[in-house]
């Protein structure tokens, strides 16, 4: 049995596009842990959902409860969900809120440096031995809408996202192994409800992606 710890924001817990305040959640049959869960070899892989709203790479927010910076329970996850075939991170949309001062895809990127130094610290890996292999996955570009709630908050969030893919794909260049990189930008886009979560549409398009890019890393036929 393969673990994989799905690590990230509320595109991970599955908020519903447009919910804020109620902040409905989609079931875990459509969020795309669970489709990718049904995609895989049940039998074969179990699929580790840790996803929190708001979650940001290594940023604290001055008025939220501890806990959404992503570097900062990070080490205690992976050993609560050891071993670990496979730590998977989407991070970084939440770095762009307005709050954070402009924040770049390069700031996106040194943030999810410090979260891969970070796993590659510990030997909660296959066996207890090393550490786990990392996927890293760029975030989809922001879409236009007219949500006041993310107009506000994510202002110019689109523009400051750009290079993120490119940066991202330089950073894990920089490691020799056990670490791999997807763009989901050219395979998924965000719901138009609120230019920032995932649709069920969206879950299913990125579960179909992490199926495909898991089963090249583990060398699995389709």
């Amino acid at each position: 049995m393969k673990s994989i710890l799905c690590y990230g924001d509320s595109n991970t817990w599955g908020f519903v596009p447009g919910s804020f305040g109620i902040r409905e959640r989609f079931d875990r049959n459509t969020r795309w842990t669970g489709r990718l869960q049904q995609l895989l070899d049940p039998a074969h892989f179990y699929v580790i959902e840790e996803g929190l709203n708001g979650r940001t790479t290594n940023l604290d927010y001055g008025n939220k409860p501890d806990g959404r910076r992503g570097t900062e329970f990070l080490s205690a996850i992976l050993y609560t969900h050891s071993p670990l075939d496979l730590v998977i991170i989407m991070l970084g949309l939440n770095d762009l809120k307005k709050e954070f001062n402009n924040r770049t895809s390069q700031h996106i990127t040194q943030g999810t440096k410090e979260m891969i130094e970070i796993v590659r610290s510990t030997n909660f890996g296959p066996n207890m031995q090393s550490s786990p292999p990392i996927l890293i996955v760029s975030s989809p570009i922001p879409v236009e809408t007219k949500c006041s709630n993310v107009l506000d908050m994510f202002e110019g969030a689109k523009e400051r996202l750009q290079n993120l893919a490119d940066n991202l794909k330089v950073l894990v260049s920089e490691y020799d192994k056990d670490i791999y990189f997807v763009d989901a930008a050219p395979h998924i886009q965000l719901s138009p409800v609120d230019g920032i979560h995932f649709d069920k549409k969206a879950h299913e398009q990125f579960a179909l992606l992490m199926n495909d890019t898991i089963k090249n890393i583990f060398n699995l036929s389709s």
